[in-house]
């Protein structure tokens, strides 16, 4: 499943992928040129719904979210 996660004005995007790594994410993606203020983290499957809020509780997250183009709940 993956989760688009929104950073924080002042949050660097390493120290965050990082921590989405230490919380399970296989791979964490970005930022990119065109979303310069968001990652991507794939996590193994599970609860969707508690794993976006537990990383919409994180430090420096502005959102989380499922990514409705490659997730199916």
């Amino acid at each position: 499943m993956r989760v688009v996660v929104g950073l924080s004005v002042d949050q660097q995007p390493e120290p965050l992928a990082q921590e989405l790594r230490a919380r399970g994410a296989s791979h964490v993606r970005g930022p990119a040129p065109s979303l310069p203020g968001v990652l991507i983290a794939d996590f193994p499957e599970g609860d969707l719904a508690s794993k976006v809020k537990e990383v919409a509780e994180l430090p420096g997250v502005r959102y989380a979210e499922p990514d409705e183009l490659q997730t199916i709940a």
